[in-house]
């Protein structure tokens, strides 16, 4: 017998979310090649493989299996598929013209997967997050922290916060710290974020 579903906390969604669609944006600027492009986009494709492996894993397909639930929601997820295909080659053609610093490619592929990465990302926080509260139970949810930590690997978490916080406004930013535990909280102020302030090109957000 299932638990009754529950209402789950999407910060860390939302604000991966967030993070993504600044990525791609700032990538799909004219001017951005190089050594630059070089810096932000293997965090990116990094975060972003991991993000979509765990999400289908642990949630969407769950979702697909759970009986009964909100009406539309096998709709709302084949949309999504669709919506998420499209981006996959991208990520392709992005990955080699940052590989062989071709900015004229880089350019062309980084429009339209800013383009890509907007529908799919819209379309979730629209359609399909709002579904998790009436179709997960307590345990299913729990499931996509420990899917996506096993994507990351265990010292993935150093690179990841300081990424998702690159820039997130100040409200977004003491939510996720407030989510994790107290040590993680301390080592990412004190040391993550200090050390991806000077690797990375643009300024991370003063708390």
């Amino acid at each position: 017998m299932r638990d009754a579903p529950g209402r789950f906390d999407l910060t860390m969604l939302h604000a991966a979310y967030g993070a993504f669609r600044r990525d791609a944006d700032w990538l799909a600027a004219e001017d951005r090649a190089g050594p630059a492009a070089a810096d932000v986009w293997p965090l990116f494709a990094l975060h972003w493989r991991a993000q979509q492996a765990a999400e289908r894993r642990a949630l969407w397909s769950v979702m697909r299996h759970v009986p009964g639930g909100p009406p539309g929601r096998a709709a709302a997820l084949d949309a999504m598929d669709a919506l998420a295909l499209r981006v996959v080659p991208l990520i392709d053609a992005v990955d080699a013209a940052v590989e062989h610093d071709d900015a004229q490619v880089l350019t062309a592929y980084a429009r339209e997967l800013r383009k890509a990465v907007h529908a799919l990302l819209d379309h979730k926080e629209a359609e399909v997050l709002p579904l998790i509260h009436d179709s997960l139970t307590a345990f299913e949810w729990g499931t996509f922290d420990v899917e996506f930590r096993h994507e990351i690997g265990v010292r993935g978490l150093r690179l990841f916060l300081p990424w998702l916080l690159d820039g997130a406004p100040e409200p977004t930013c003491r939510a996720v710290l407030e989510l994790q535990p107290v040590p993680i909280r301390l080592v990412c102020r004190r040391s993550w974020l200090p050390r991806y302030r000077r690797r990375r090109h643009r300024a991370a957000p003063a708390f």
